[in-house]
């Protein structure tokens, strides 16, 4: 199960944050930072997943992948696959290039309900219910397109 989902740019700001598990509001900020500090502190050819030390839950991984300054990071139970779930990003980042053409950091920040509306055909509740990018990008258009009325 994804127990988190966020989309961070390079200053550490917050884009896109999706908590699938009850994490207290107080405890949020200070999470964000530490992971934003994880993920910035490995080198461009390091490993994209750690194990979570304490900084989540204490027994999660942590999968990121860095997209020109965008860092989307997902925290994983031990049922998730770390190479399944970096699969995960890229279809996330590649449905957002098809709705966006060509997805930049204004768009998350300008377009937050098509955002959100495209991560909800891909995780429900945690749980990750679509991986095929034209099945996505068409369920999304479909549900921005305006309602036909009967003449």
């Amino acid at each position: 199960m994804i127990k988190l989902f966020l989309i961070l740019n390079a200053s550490g700001k917050i884009r896109v944050a999706r908590f699938y598990e009850w994490v207290a509001v107080e405890r949020r900020a200070k999470l964000t930072q530490d992971l934003m500090l994880m993920v910035s502190s490995v080198e461009e050819k390091g490993c994209n997943f750690f194990d979570d030390n304490g900084v989540y839950d204490g027994k999660s991984r942590i999968v990121f992948r860095t997209y020109a300054s965008l860092h989307f990071i997902a925290v994983i139970d031990d049922f998730e696959s770390e190479l399944g779930t970096l699969d995960l990003l890229q279809v996330i980042v590649e449905a957002f290039d098809r709705s966006f053409d060509n997805v930049c950091e204004l768009d998350l920040i300008f377009n937050p309900d098509k955002i959100n509306a495209i991560i909800d055909e891909i995780i429900c509740g945690g749980i990750v219910i679509e991986t095929n990018l034209n099945d996505i990008v068409e369920s999304y258009r479909l549900g921005i397109e305006e309602p036909r009325t009967s003449t």
